[in-house]
């Protein structure tokens, strides 16, 4: 199978039959009825679920979890916009061509360059409606790990947390049912081909959830199946996660079994983590200037500022262990969560610390005259400016699926031959056409919320 596609013929292949499943509810179902049906409770399906009621459509959202929030809840919580009233006074120049060119190039060729421009333009709006919903974001504006540029956005609430409170918030106020433990399964057609709801399995059994004007799919990617890695990227399947494990790609399978296109199923996003036995992260690497990255000979080996998909690449050839070393500066201006990790890195001791670079040498067992001519050339150059010296070792997990369903611009699941599914859209990590070949950093959260908004609007105007 080709990175740009999946043919029936493939999926035919793997045991997936074509085609919807019955339209009506079987005698030991429930059924429920309402005019939109969002699946995935992260910033992607929580904002088309607010945008769907805004339009006073009756909305119901399905969460597979017993809590909101997916991968939205224990991300960095950044997000990329063109900001003028926030980046001129910093004296940052920024247009939305310009941010609409590096999500391109980041690409490779391998995203909808429609799609990219929706998502370019529509993140400054994005971020005036969540503020107007109560999110509130810090001040100052930050190049992330493999954004490229300074418009990442920090939340004042801890990681994605803001987020989620304010938009769950939101769409209680709003009317919106929220019914959690509840696993969609299957998508529902009626015979032109039209998507009319979905079954779900909940704790009291099978509901099929009807949806007049349509259902909208924000349930994650397939970061956590390792059935689906190994069928469609190989190479990652045996990588630990840095997400939770509910992103097991159940929508996704099932919009290809009524013939979705999907592309870009073979890329992977991977990014520094901890050690395999600790599920809070330990890194250096969250501005991108304030650390530099050596391999087990000391010296660096990559551009630290550059994509993650470079970054993943350089770390994975090396044939010893690398490792991200910084200055207390730099720690000292990572947010308050991430010294925390840091800290309790440090006691479980897969984090170091020394008030030399000579020292840390010794701690990280990295020859001593590479690490402290790159951590002196580090102080000459204001990279690093004061001790003491911090050093982890790097660990790869995957962090997202970049493939996953074909949209168009208003966030329509496309089939194989490019027409829109009635009554189904998508967004977030499910969909696959709109990053390509690598994620610019903090590129998220915006996209799921950009396209929530597009989704849940056009639905439930029935567009």
């Amino acid at each position: 199978m080709t990175a740009s596609g999946i043919t029936r013929r493939t999926l035919l292949a793997a045991g997936l039959a074509l085609g919807c499943t019955g339209l009506n509810a079987a005698p030991d179902e429930t059924e429920e009825r309402y005019d939109v049906v969002v699946v995935g409770g992260g910033i992607g399906g929580l904002s088309a679920a607010l945008s769907a009621a805004e339009q006073n459509a009756k909305v119901v959202l399905l969460e597979k979890n017993d809590f909101l929030g997916g991968d939205t809840l224990i991300s960095g919580g950044t997000f990329n916009a063109v900001d003028p009233e926030r980046q001129r006074p910093l004296g940052i120049e920024d247009s939305v061509e310009f941010f609409e060119k590096q999500i391109l190039e980041s690409g490779g060729g391998y995203n909808d360059p429609k799609v990219v421009r929706v998502l370019a333009e529509g993140a400054g709006d994005a971020i005036r409606w969540l503020e107007s919903y109560g999110m509130r974001f810090l001040p100052e504006l930050a190049e992330i790990y493999g954004s490229g540029w300074v418009r990442a956005h920090r939340p004042a609430y801890p990681r994605g947390r803001g987020y989620i409170l304010c938009l769950t918030n939101a769409c209680l106020s709003n009317g919106v049912k929220i019914r959690m433990k509840t696993r969609a399964r299957d998508l529902l057609c009626d015979p032109t081909g039209r998507v009319i709801g979905v079954r779900a399995d909940t704790e009291k059994g099978s509901v099929v959830f009807r949806a007049a004007k349509g259902v909208i799919l924000a349930s994650g990617g397939f970061a956590a199946n390792r059935e689906l890695l190994r069928r469609y990227a190989p190479e990652y399947a045996s990588l630990p996660i840095d997400g939770l494990p509910s992103s097991t790609g159940d929508m996704l399978t099932a919009a290809l079994e009524i013939g979705a296109d999907a592309v870009n199923l073979g890329f992977v996003e991977c990014i520094p983590g901890a050690p395999p036995g600790i599920d809070y992260q330990v890194r250096l690497d969250y501005n991108s200037e304030d650390c530099i990255m050596v391999n087990s000979q000391g010296r660096r080996f990559t551009k630290e500022t550059g994509t993650r998909r470079e970054i993943a690449a350089a770390v994975s050839a090396q044939k010893g262990p690398c490792y991200e070393i910084a200055d207390q500066g730099s720690v000292e201006r990572m947010i308050v969560n991430n010294q925390k990790d840091l800290w309790r890195g440090y006691f479980a001791k897969v984090a170091v610390k020394d008030e030399t670079p000579e020292g840390l040498a010794r701690r990280l067992g990295l020859p001593e005259a590479a690490l402290v001519k790159e951590i002196r050339g580090a102080l000459a150059s204001s990279r690093f400016q004061k001790p003491p010296f911090w050093g982890v070792r790097i660990h790869l997990r995957i962090h997202c699926t970049l493939g996953g369903l074909r949209i168009d611009e208003k966030a329509r699941v496309l089939d194989e031959k490019g027409r829109p599914f009635a009554g189904l859209r998508a967004t977030g990590s499910l969909v696959g056409n709109v990053h390509g070949i690598n994620r610019l950093g903090a590129n998220g959260l915006n996209s799921a919320c950009v396209f929530g908004r597009i989704a849940g609007t056009e639905t439930a105007r029935g567009l």
